[in-house]
């Protein structure tokens, strides 16, 4: 597992030097085109997101009654609690699939074109309450929500898969998500999809849109790990 994650490090360690979408992207009005380019991005990062998931997933197998500093530091990175037990522990860090990550990066960043994607580098609309970010136009009065800057795009599908994976908001996707891994199912984003409900205000339509867009655009293909 080890020498995997390594070669695939590797592969991708181009994709956090060269960050972002290319100049010639936002010229390119071949829709086939332009499609194939922003899929092979996020594409591209999910998969090195789900790398490391899977990593943290066999080293708490490994040394779950330890107490290291990696143990620390995954139990704090996902708000897990102290009597946890190692089910939960991977019933929350697991891998959210390749087609969902795609297609909420294309639906929440407008294909890469809105000004969070350009300017705060966030692909998924994430909020912060922290005090550092961009004021959403037309945000209603009295509410103070930004929206989150990252330093690289990585950084913002790193942390849209932990929102995912540890917020109250997503239950129902992890528990079909362990529902599919108990019968060693593949994880499939247009199961999961039924758990991202509360992710827009859109609800059920939301989800809908985001089932249609896999299933046009054949992103299942996508969900191999």
């Amino acid at each position: 597992m080890i020498i995997k994650t390594l070669l695939i490090l590797v592969i991708f360690i181009n994709i956090i030097k060269a960050d972002g979408l290319s100049d010639e992207y936002y010229k390119i009005t071949n829709t086939a085109k332009m499609k194939n380019e922003f899929f092979s991005f996020i594409k591209k990062m999910a998969i090195l997101e789900n790398t490391y998931i899977l990593a943290d997933r066999q080293y708490i197998k490994n040394n779950f009654d330890k107490n290291t500093t990696r143990m620390n530091l995954i139990k704090k990175r996902y708000s897990i609690k102290d009597n946890a037990k190692l089910e939960d522990y991977l019933y929350t860090i697991d891998i959210i699939p390749t087609s969902m990550v795609i297609t909420q990066a294309a639906l929440e960043s407008g294909w890469g074109k809105s000004r969070f994607f350009k300017k705060a580098k966030n692909i998924f609309g994430q909020w912060t309450w922290s005090g550092k970010g961009l004021t959403p136009s037309g945000r209603d009065p009295g509410k103070k929500h930004k929206i989150a800057i990252f330093p690289t795009y990585q950084k913002s599908v790193n942390a849209y898969m932990i929102n995912l994976n540890k917020s109250w908001a997503y239950k129902k996707l992890r528990e079909l998500r362990s529902k599919q891994r108990a019968l060693n199912q593949k994880i499939l984003g247009s199961v999961l999809a039924d758990g991202l409900v509360n992710y827009s205000q859109k609800k059920e339509a939301y989800v809908k849109s985001v089932k249609n867009f896999i299933r046009q655009n054949k992103l299942y293909k996508y969900d191999n790990i």
